[in-house]
């Protein structure tokens, strides 16, 4: 470790890691803690059940917006400010969405709370390499942990807060998180570099980028999601005419907000593909074998979490194992043993079919196994491909991938249950894409030295 790194992390308080951890759990916490009150949500907000799909494809969408258009700009303005002014959005939105009468101005509060957790997570990331840079696998994995953690008590929870105190109380959560984590980050982290002050007043952005992705990911989050009653495929195709167009624009860029020059490294776009395969996967179980248990088992809502808790259960704890796993100079041996544990898994759920819950849980265990080594090798990975000053921008685009995933398990699952006979669809797309990914690990390039010195 160089003499400046030593320096910088003794100028960090103990509270920095504990703010990191309480700072990204936001997003896992927010999405799970509400998922059990779509119901209840309805009523207050006289919405019939077209609105369940507007309040969850809301969050995922300005989740997957705002993830790299917030890590770009806090590359270049400074990863503490944004990490506050995320905090910020999330105890206005913790204080007025419980206002709302209105379907839609509940989901505009989704959305700007959505922005404010993404302002956090990139930017938390960016303060862990520039502070903490050869401690950085292992946080990542502790982070892993607390994310896990919150998926898995987050529907009890909300639950539980929704039963006694209503529906208002999974906002309240976020208050005391928000500001712990505040109060914490700023006592325990420098203030930015006098670097980043002068680019906050000399530089207006990549606006024209910025529309144009979030433009895209509109029209490809409803074409997923079939929530709009004019043609699917017209939705798709405006969609990725809009890609096209941001790919273009993109490339004139000095400072892109969406860095698409990055994938030509195919190192860079192997690690992207195999991030988007392993969520396509995960999702394809966490939102299919609910559908399953409750169609072919009969089983209620609340016994088909308990099922997902396992996979929840087992991510939260073998997240620190990846952690140190992705220290290791060889990354694709780790990479490639959680792919094909993950195979195995998907090759599990396609031949008990749902018939065996004692065989769903043990697919289930060996899903949250391999997220759990992966997630942390991935990131890692990304991070390290990327300059120091890019750690915000990476980190957001990595997130970005994993919501691609979640968005196209969506369009498989809705193949998947069209009507009967079609469960090939599902099972297929989980083996299919585990096994390319696997195939893939011969990409996964070697460790590399984490530096943190830099404008980040």
């Amino acid at each position: 470790m160089s003499t400046t790194m030593r320096e910088a992390e003794r100028d960090i308080g103990r509270g920095f890691v504990p703010a990191v951890l309480l700072s990204v759990v936001l997003n896992p916490l927010n999405s799970a803690t509400i998922s059990v009150g779509l119901t209840v949500l309805l009523g207050a907000l006289h919405a019939t059940s077209a609105g369940i799909t507007w309040i969850v494809s809301g969050y995922y969408l300005g989740s997957a917006v705002s993830q790299p258009i917030m890590g770009s700009l806090g590359d270049r303005l400074g990863y503490r400010r944004f990490v506050v002014a995320g905090f910020a959005l999330v105890l206005l939105t913790a204080v007025l969405a419980p206002l709302s009468q209105d379907l839609w101005v509940f989901v505009g509060w989704r959305v700007v709370q959505a922005i404010g957790t993404s302002m956090v997570y990139p930017n938390a990331v960016g303060l862990v390499r520039r502070w903490r840079a050869q401690q950085l696998p292992i946080i990542l994995g502790w982070i892993g942990m607390a994310a896990g953690m919150a998926l898995a008590v987050g529907p009890a929870l909300g639950g539980l807060l929704i039963n006694r105190f209503g529906w208002q109380a999974v906002f309240w959560l976020n208050i005391p998180i928000a500001v712990a984590a505040g109060v914490l980050m700023m006592a325990s982290v420098p203030a930015d570099p006098e670097a980043h002050r002068q680019m906050s007043s000399q530089r207006t952005g990549d606006w024209g980028g910025s529309l144009l992705f979030a433009g895209a990911m509109v029209f490809l989050l409803l074409f997923s999601t079939r929530t709009a009653g004019f043609g699917t495929w017209g939705l798709l195709a405006v969609g990725l005419a809009m890609l096209a167009a941001l790919i273009l624009w993109e490339r004139r860029q000095r400072q892109p907000v969406i860095p698409v020059a990055w994938f030509r490294d195919a190192r860079f776009a192997a690690v992207a593909l195999v991030t988007i395969l392993s969520n396509l996967v995960m999702y394809l179980a966490l939102y299919g074998v609910p559908v399953l248990l409750e169609t072919r088992r009969h089983l209620s809502v609340s016994a088909s979490g308990f099922m997902l808790l396992i996979f929840a259960g087992v991510l939260a704890l073998a997240s620190p194992l990846g952690g140190r796993m992705a220290r290791g100079s060889l990354r694709r041996i780790p990479y490639a043993g959680s792919a094909l544990v993950l195979v195995a898994g998907g090759v599990l759920l396609w031949m008990t079919d749902a018939h065996s819950l004692l065989l769903v849980g043990i697919a289930l265990a060996l899903m949250g196994l391999s997220f759990a080594v992966s997630n942390v090798v991935l990131q890692q990975l990304v991070l390290e491909m990327r300059l120091p000053g890019e750690s915000g921008s990476a980190s957001g685009l990595y997130s970005l991938m994993r919501y691609v995933g979640t968005m196209a398990s969506s369009v498989v699952i809705a193949w998947a249950f069209r009507g009967e006979g079609h469960m090939g669809i599902l099972y297929g797309g989980m083996v299919g894409a585990g096994l390319v990914s696997l195939l893939l690990a011969v990409g996964v390039p070697r460790r590399q030295p984490v530096s943190g010195e830099g404008v980040a």
